[in-house]
């Protein structure tokens, strides 16, 4: 069995999976981010649109969006914070064969019993992993032998 695309440690098909194909409605703001990060990995931006409260991507939105979860080796998910209407994380991932890092502070509103992702404050950290230390992939292989061979120049 797969494990969730979410870190969470469950499989995919007991954690994400089942609100990803609207089998389910997340039950909290966390899960629903969860989720949609999990939906970054599989590139289901439809999904993303459908679970963004109030607004309507442009066709070069949907474009950008679909690009950069086609394009980019999701990593890691760390969930540093969450209450009820807000969670913080940071997501660790491969881009044009740079290494990234997106730390966010996301806010939801519930909208007839469903979750919505509202907007988000973007914090700009830079990524300082060390070739030796573990993979932040969760591997168990060091990062030099496992994701620093995906980027350009290794750090």
């Amino acid at each position: 069995m797969q494990k969730c695309y979410c870190k969470s440690g469950l499989n995919f098909s007991e954690c994400c999976e089942p609100i990803l194909r609207v089998l389910e409605v997340a039950p909290t703001a966390l899960a629903l981010m969860r989720s949609r990060y999990a939906a970054y990995c599989l590139g289901d931006v439809n999904y993303l649109q459908a679970t963004t409260h109030d607004h309507t991507w442009t066709d070069d939105e949907l474009k950008f969006i679909q690009d950069w979860a086609d394009n980019s080796v999701w990593q890691h998910l760390d969930v540093l914070d969450s209450a009820e209407e807000m969670v913080e994380f940071k997501a660790y991932y491969i881009f044009n064969g740079e290494q990234h890092l997106h730390h966010e502070k996301s806010t939801f509103l519930k909208v007839n019993d469903m979750w919505k992702y509202v907007d988000g404050e973007i914090f700009e950290d830079k990524v300082n992993l060390l070739r030796n230390s573990a993979c932040i992939c969760g591997s168990g292989q060091k990062y030099k032998r496992c994701c620093a061979p995906k980027l350009k120049s290794k750090p």
